[in-house]
């Protein structure tokens, strides 16, 4: 019975109420497990832009060695070796700052943050990659495809901060400056490419 005591003390009830103090936990953890923690929005945000920023990137340099006679599945293979090494990089640089910091290594949720967090990298890349496989069975020639690729991340760059900027609270302006500086940066890679072509 004095354990009792100590339990009702602890939960701040003049009177033991089990299934109360139940429910009110059951509720909490079903909020906990339903909220993104905002440090893992702002790692996916973060990522795919990293991911979408260095696949323009790479297509940038290798539109300027793609000839006629380029093989659409050389670039496929270039772009998803450059995308596969971002990605290894951002996993592995999680990996270790999460040892540095907290001295192992991470585990259930954090180890599964991580692997969300830097397969934005990925994703950014399917669609490039997938209108460069089209080029690939035939349906449109190298130079094209890699063109319309860049475009595509260019547009995805847009989407990229639109979605940020509503999750902001920034007034109407901040949010345009937002979206055009990023799609600016998108929009800067493709024309210097354009003029050096």
């Amino acid at each position: 019975m004095a354990g009792m005591g100590l339990v009702q003390r602890l939960l701040g009830q003049g009177r033991f109420e089990p299934i109360r103090a139940v429910t009110e936990v059951s509720a909490a953890s079903e909020a906990n497990r339903e909220e993104i923690p905002v440090e893992q929005v702002v790692a996916l945000l973060r990522e795919r832009v990293y991911g979408a920023m260095t696949c323009l990137a790479t297509l940038a340099v290798l539109v300027r060695y793609t000839a006629p006679e380029t093989s659409p599945w050389a670039r496929v293979l270039d772009v998803a070796v450059a995308t596969g090494g971002l990605w290894a990089a951002s996993l592995l640089a999680d990996w270790v700052a999460h040892l540095g910091a907290y001295h192992r290594a991470p585990r259930g949720r954090a180890a599964l943050r991580m692997l969300q967090a830097s397969g934005q990298i990925v994703e950014a890349a399917v669609l490039p990659l997938l209108v460069l496989v089209a080029a690939a069975v035939g349906l449109l020639s190298t130079s094209t495809a890699m063109w319309i690729a860049m475009w595509i991340l260019v547009v995805e760059l847009g989407v990229i901060a639109l979605l940020a900027v509503r999750m902001a609270h920034l007034r109407w302006w901040q949010q345009l400056f937002t979206i055009t500086g990023l799609v600016g940066v998108g929009v800067l890679v493709v024309g210097i490419k354009i003029l050096a072509h």
